[in-house]
């Protein structure tokens, strides 16, 4: 048998989200293309209402990244995401309290420390979450990597990496906050030392 070293846990299954729901979410924010600000706003709000520790969390990322290009681009993730979310699991979205945003935090930081330090490691923690949440990864992969070749330079890597950083957060902890059919939540609560 083969291990791997991993921090982050496993998204249970009835959390994965798929194409069909990124495609209603894109559908949804489309339909209100003239107004995208005005639906990305109002999207904003009702996450802060339903997810307001991880919103507060999430919003303090990017409003600390210098391009415009880089806060716009994580503004449209952080709400997309969640948009998302709302249409793969419509009544079954728990909401993601601190110990739960500090878990998904800390197992990420983890991950990326273990794998930092092992010169045989060959995945990122980012394809582990993209291993768990394929269509959303890439989702978010492609709105990275269009803006990065709108910018043309532009832009900050690094700021892009921290908005990378700050959706792959939100995705590892709204996956974990979705409740099955059966009304079982994401894996047991373990606190972090």
């Amino acid at each position: 048998m083969f291990f791997r070293k991993v921090a982050i846990r496993k998204i249970p299954t009835w959390a994965i989200v798929d194409d069909f729901a990124i495609e209603r979410a894109e559908a949804a924010l489309s339909a209100d293309a003239p107004t995208l600000q005005d639906s990305l706003d109002r999207l904003f709000r009702s996450f802060g209402h339903e997810q307001p520790a991880l919103s507060d969390y999430l919003a303090e990322e990017v409003s600390e990244l210098g391009h415009e290009l880089s806060q716009s681009l994580g503004y449209f993730l952080i709400a997309a995401i969640f948009r998302v979310f709302i249409e793969a699991f419509p009544e079954r979205l728990d909401e993601v309290d601190e110990q739960a945003l500090r878990i998904a935090v800390e197992t990420l930081a983890a991950d990326e420390a273990l794998r930092a330090d092992d010169p045989h490691e060959i995945l990122e923690s980012d394809d582990l979450v993209a291993m768990n949440q394929p269509a959303l990864v890439e989702f978010v992969q492609g709105h990275l990597r269009d803006a990065y070749d709108q910018a043309e330079d532009d832009v900050p890597i690094e700021e892009l990496d921290r908005v990378y950083r700050a959706a792959l957060v939100e995705i590892i902890a709204l996956s974990h906050a979705v409740i099955s059919s059966e009304g079982v939540s994401g894996p047991p609560t373990e606190l972090l030392h």
